[in-house]
């Protein structure tokens, strides 16, 4: 098959080659309870055989920022494997699989530990899930993988003032820190929602790298705290995983992403009908 070659994305000594994936769920349950952003158990399996067998290695944006320093040298062909919101299943399901496969990945979760469920998923009508407790957050950090923040209670960062995003964002990284005694460094914009502004309070809250969605350059690391990610929704097969990872997708993603977006803010349209559209058309 064409997407066997993948010489050509050999990332030594060009980090910004390196692919920043983007799950969120990964379940065992009926099919007719999924989303785009629920991945079947078997699926992710199936994913984490290929980027196995395409040579992949999963890394941590802590390992990024080592390479940064000096201390660690990159892998030949890295990948970074996030999960937002920090559901049960990432570690029910999705850790298991990733240490089979001697991976590990970047755990985004939220500051406010209250919340224990996914109450931002009412309104697409999804079943009720359970979130990662403290717990589980510092089993995970032991065995290598990153907790990152995603602001303290799931919200929309550029829609609140500037005191309330700053608690957000400020805040959460506190609490996390003190549940894994360990520094958190990463943030992910909940919906991918930022603007200048909410990227300056991260950036001054002591994070030093942030995950967008869509939005941001093509190219990682060269918009620290706007790295774009490619979102891997229910139902990528073999081939649609591997036009993602191996073929310069991500470039094509963000030009159609800057196209769509020119053509909203033409028709006086608001930012969320892009990422809507975007979110289904994956």
């Amino acid at each position: 098959m064409a997407l066997e070659g993948t010489e050509s994305l050999n990332v030594e000594g060009k980090p910004h080659r390196i692919r920043v994936l983007m799950y969120h769920r990964v379940i065992d349950g009926d099919l007719t309870e999924v989303h785009w952003t629920c991945v079947q158990t078997s699926e992710f399996r199936r994913h984490l055989e290929l980027l196995d067998h395409w040579g992949f290695t999963a890394i941590t944006f802590d390992d990024y920022r080592l390479y940064l320093t000096g201390e660690l040298n990159l892998p030949r062909k890295p990948i970074i494997i996030t999960f937002d919101d920090a559901y049960l299943d990432v570690y029910t399901n999705a850790f298991p699989i990733l240490q089979e496969f001697g991976m590990k990945a970047v755990v985004f979760a939220l500051g406010n530990r209250e919340i224990k469920e996914n109450t931002w998923d009412r309104p697409l009508g999804l079943p009720t899930a359970p979130l990662l407790s403290d717990q589980e957050l510092v089993e995970l950090h032991t065995a290598g993988f990153e907790i990152g923040a995603h602001s303290m209670n799931h919200t929309r960062l550029t829609t609140l003032s500037e005191e309330k995003a700053w608690e957000e964002i400020s805040r959460s990284r506190m609490v996390l820190e003190i549940i894994i005694n360990s520094p958190v460094r990463s943030f992910s914009y909940p919906y991918g929602d930022v603007n200048d502004s909410v990227k300056k309070m991260v950036r001054d809250a002591g994070y030093t790298i942030a995950c967008s969605v869509f939005s941001g350059p093509a190219a990682f690391g060269v918009e620290p705290f706007e790295n774009r990610r490619i979102a891997i929704p229910a139902g990528t097969n073999d081939i649609g995983l591997g036009v993602r990872v191996l073929l310069p997708y991500h470039r094509y993603g963000w030009l159609r992403w800057k196209a769509r977006s020119a053509l909203v803010r033409l028709n006086g349209k608001r930012r969320e009908d892009t990422r809507h559209f975007e979110m289904i058309d994956t």
